[in-house]
């Protein structure tokens, strides 16, 4: 066996289905692990990641007990960032703690920080949990550990005598410290190499020429979505984050850099929390790529319909081969639009941005859903039609697609359902944890997306955004 100071586990979706091999999904692991990996291991401990996903993909047999049989650590961390992942990492924590007679088990992330109290208490295989970020308080918690004293431990849950302990040291990483984390040193995570084949969080290890790199260029956000669990208030709550963090873009070409080098040919970039307020961030990021001559694509997520100048200079940095802007209109109709995100745009606004993007010949993938706050069937309706006009009137759309809200622990439609007009299903931690236990075991389940609204059951939200998807399959033949 391994004797290591920390391990890092990354838990996976498995559903089980009348095949003999589950559906494993939600395979992507959350940026920060990695950061927390290299900030601990070059502070003095030893320390790896296992993606329990990725190994299943390479070995059908493998089990979480066969992994504890190969090392020995202090501590072990699980990261429980996105909610599908509720059960698996319950799961794995619970039989860590029945394989060793010494570990600490620690959970993080934005689900674990949201549901922090309520999982030391249902829990008992969980040691404590880490609320908000988490590369500095993992490190004090391994220094703290021997003398068994974890009040100076920032944003840190735990257990002292029976009785649950919060910390009163608070963390939010300064410009200084987000800027000493690493977040491309891929090489701690056990077979790192195919990782990157994996390029959406349902995707497997079939052989692809695209190799991609997740690219952390920030964290926060300035608007509230209605739907979205990392939203203003959400950071604010659960991070202390008051306004949106930027990485400076040397330490992002620095990525880039170390991206060219592992063959990575294209970098997914989902930070925008601004919006066309102001983005000379990324014009100045852009100039030092072409500056650096770092030839990669990407798949580039806006959260805003952008100027004429950032379509211009997007086409002029990246390469061509792998790359496309994505844009979430969400509804057809401007009102629910308006009504549920933090960005707003009317449809005259979007036509003018999809004609720019189509005479610079940029690829555009666009994404509704269904379920939002105030939506009828009506409004579904015009969502439909919308989708099939730009389907017609824009070649240059490569994906479009519908897909039903699931309700995000956080999100302000989670802590205000009323305000919100939806009716809760999920109301605590344990709802996910079960109905993710129900998924991996083959049982029904009396709910998938945890509300239904005022005006649409949750079988009317899930059947709409399959028939968009339908719709635009036989527009798109």
């Amino acid at each position: 066996m391994k004797d290591i100071d920390c391990l890092i586990v990354h838990p996976t979706t498995r559903i089980k289905t009348r095949s003999p091999t589950n559906v494993l999904t939600n395979v992507i692991l959350p940026m920060g692990s990695i950061a927390i990996a290299d900030y601990i291991d070059r502070n003095g401990f030893s320390t790896e990641i296992v993606h329990t996903g990725l190994e299943e993909l390479l070995n059908s047999s493998f089990t979480i007990e066969a992994l504890f049989k190969e090392y020995t650590p202090i501590v072990l961390g699980i990261d429980l960032h996105w909610y599908p992942h509720s059960y698996d990492a319950l799961r794995i924590a619970e039989i860590a703690q029945n394989t060793y007679e010494n570990i600490f088990i620690v959970l993080g992330g934005f689900t674990a920080s949201c549901f922090a109290e309520e999982l030391l208490k249902k829990f008992e295989y969980v040691d404590a949990i880490v609320k908000g970020d988490a590369e500095i308080p993992m490190l004090d918690l391994l220094n703290a550990l021997p003398s068994q004293d974890l009040s100076s431990v920032s944003n840190l849950f735990y257990r002292e005598n029976g009785s649950i302990k919060q910390s009163k040291k608070n963390y939010c990483p300064s410009q200084e410290q987000f800027d000493s984390f690493n977040f491309h040193r891929i090489s701690l995570l056990r077979n790192w190499y195919n990782y990157l084949q994996l390029t959406h969080e349902n995707d497997d290890l079939r052989q692809k020429l695209k190799r991609q790199g997740w690219l952390c260029v920030g964290r926060g956000c300035a608007v509230n979505c209605s739907y979205c669990g990392g939203g203003h208030n959400a950071q604010c709550l659960l991070t202390g984050r008051s306004m949106p963090l930027y990485r400076s873009q040397e330490k992002v070409i620095e990525t880039l850099k170390v991206f060219a080098e592992m063959k990575i040919s294209c970098a997914y970039c989902d930070f925008d929390p601004f919006g066309r307020k102001t983005r000379e961030y990324y014009f100045k990021l852009f100039e030092m790529i072409r500056k650096e001559d770092i030839d990669i694509s990407t798949q580039f997520l806006v959260w805003d319909v952008t100027s004429k100048k950032f379509l211009e200079e997007f086409k002029r940095t990246f390469n061509p081969l792998f790359t496309t802007l994505t844009l979430s209109p969400e509804s057809g109709n401007e009102t629910i639009r308006k009504l549920n995100k933090g960005f707003y745009y009317s449809d005259s606004e979007l036509f003018s941005w999809l004609n720019l993007a189509k005479d610079n010949f940029i690829p555009i993938e666009l994404y509704f859903t269904t379920g939002l706050t105030g939506e009828t069937v009506k409004h579904f309706g015009e969502t439909l039609q919308l989708g099939k006009k730009v389907v017609q009137e824009y070649p240059n759309i490569v994906h479009i697609a519908c897909n039903p809200i699931f309700l995000e622990p956080g999100s302000p439609r989670f802590l205000d359902p009323q305000k919100f007009g939806i009716v809760l299903k999920f109301q605590q931690f344990v709802d996910f944890y079960l109905t993710y236990k129900k998924f991996a075991l083959g049982v029904p389940v009396s709910s998938r997306l945890g509300y239904e609204t005022e005006n649409m059951s949750e079988t009317d939200i899930i059947r709409f955004a399959s028939h968009f998807n339908n719709q635009m399959n036989l527009f798109t033949q």
